[in-house]
């Protein structure tokens, strides 16, 4: 599946067009940000987000070092670049971070650049909508120097990043807002971002003048986040198309980051960049105590989930009990309701014979005759009540205490220590010779 997704977005790249050539004042370092061809403004996730987004550095809860360097390839020759990236959580506040960020880039004929930035981050809740955003800023100071002349300029930049439960998150950047630069730098960048399973599909749009351009990119993760793999539309250098490709190993608390561009016109052209970044998680778990306490967290959710199962297992089972219980009971009493009714049915056809005899005998006396008591029915039904003994149901019955053992052998598993439970229905079968 990931492997089509990359193949869909070598076929849709060629179709990103660049709306205008660039010098090398907008090109900025990260081995993991330049392989997705920049797109890492909604993402800003690492040392290196300060320069991109400078609200991404508040999701590192522990400090960062980054260092990186590349090797850009041009028609006009090589342009080094090096850079170093910082950042840490502010122990005096709950969410906020500071960052720092350094970067060189020396060209013999273009010039050369050096950038500072000090920036901060924090969350908020926005209140309305309950959802979080991310915000920071960044305080500028860039160095320019061109052959013949040379700039000095202070700047601030701007950003926030809005994340939502779906795995979506938008991001907003003012950027390069400098003074002394001898012309404006400014920078406007609407970015997007969408997680699925362990792919993250991202999107830059970047508009900074007269023109406008937009970063594809994708980053897919593999081996439980041990390697990543990323693809995207390459920063235009000198009017060049790029495709990016990149990839880094996760060995925490060493992280490494390589990328390669290839420009669309093949490997004989004079062009190309090679970056490589190092990022080190200082007070960070390494590798293996990081699954092992991924670990741990699951099993003890597993935990939770089977204690919290057998719970309900047992509540259902007391629930049964009590219905298995309160069934017994309905069907005793349903017992001697019908062994009643029999006896109900019983007394009625013995009214009616007597109501017929007393019509007769009121239009003609019949001779005096000896009426016949209908046979008693058994076995007869009895619900035990507080205070009743075998015995005492025995001479209830049979007029006989002493014949208990009938009662006693007929309904053995409702005694207890020689008394019937109470509530329970014992049935009262017939006595030897009745």
């Amino acid at each position: 599946m990931r492997a089509k997704i990359f193949a869909a977005l070598l076929i849709f790249l060629p179709f990103c067009a660049q709306l205008g050539a660039s010098d090398f004042t907008h090109l900025y370092p990260g081995a993991r940000a330049n392989s997705m061809g920049s797109a890492f403004a909604s993402l800003a996730d690492d040392p290196y987000g300060i320069f991109y987004n400078p609200a991404g550095p508040v999701q590192l809860r522990t400090a960062q070092l980054s260092s990186g360097l590349a090797r850009r390839i041009t028609g006009l020759g090589d342009m080094a670049d090096f850079s170093i990236a910082y950042s840490r959580p502010l122990p005096f506040r709950e969410r906020g971070v500071f960052g720092f960020g350094y970067d060189a880039i020396r060209h013999a004929q273009l010039g050369n650049r050096d950038t500072f930035l000090f920036g901060y981050s924090d969350t908020v809740t926005l209140k309305y909508l309950q959802m979080p955003m991310l915000w920071g800023s960044n305080f500028r100071i860039v160095s320019l120097r061109y052959p013949k002349k040379s700039h000095f300029g202070l700047g601030i930049d701007g950003g926030v990043i809005f994340r939502s439960f779906a795995g979506l998150r938008t991001g907003l950047v003012l950027s390069d807002l400098n003074t002394g630069m001898g012309r404006s730098f400014a920078t406007l960048t609407i970015a997007n971002s969408y997680r699925h399973e362990d792919t993250v599909f991202a999107m830059d749009l970047r508009i900074r003048g007269g023109y406008a351009e937009f970063f594809p990119g994708i980053e897919s993760s593999f081996y439980n986040d041990l390697f990543r793999a990323r693809i995207g539309k390459g920063i235009n250098i000198n009017g060049r198309d790029y495709l990016a490709l990149g990839f880094g190993y996760n060995l925490d608390p060493l992280v490494c980051n390589f990328t390669y561009s290839l420009p669309w016109d093949g490997f004989k052209s004079q062009a190309g960049t090679y970056e490589i970044s190092l990022t080190y998680k200082l007070e960070a778990p390494s590798f293996s105590q990081k699954m092992v306490i991924e670990a741990s967290q699951r099993l003890a959710e597993l935990n939770s989930r089977i204690e919290e199962l057998n719970k309900q297992k047992n509540s259902l089972e007391v629930e049964i009990t009590k219905y298995q219980t309160g069934k017994g009971i309905l069907e005793g009493d349903l017992a001697i309701m019908q062994n009643r009714l029999i006896e109900l049915q019983d007394k009625v056809k013995t009214l009616e014979i007597e109501a017929v005899d007393a019509q007769f005998k009121k239009q003609s006396p019949p001779p005096a005759r000896k009426v016949v008591k209908p046979p008693e029915v058994w076995p007869k039904y009895h619900k035990v009540k507080a205070g009743d003994t075998l015995r005492s149901i025995a001479g209830q019955y049979y007029g006989n205490q002493n014949l208990w053992q009938i009662i006693y052998d007929a309904n053995q598993d409702k005694i207890f220590k020689g008394l019937p439970a109470e509530g329970s229905v014992l049935k009262i079968p017939p006595a030897v010779g009745k």
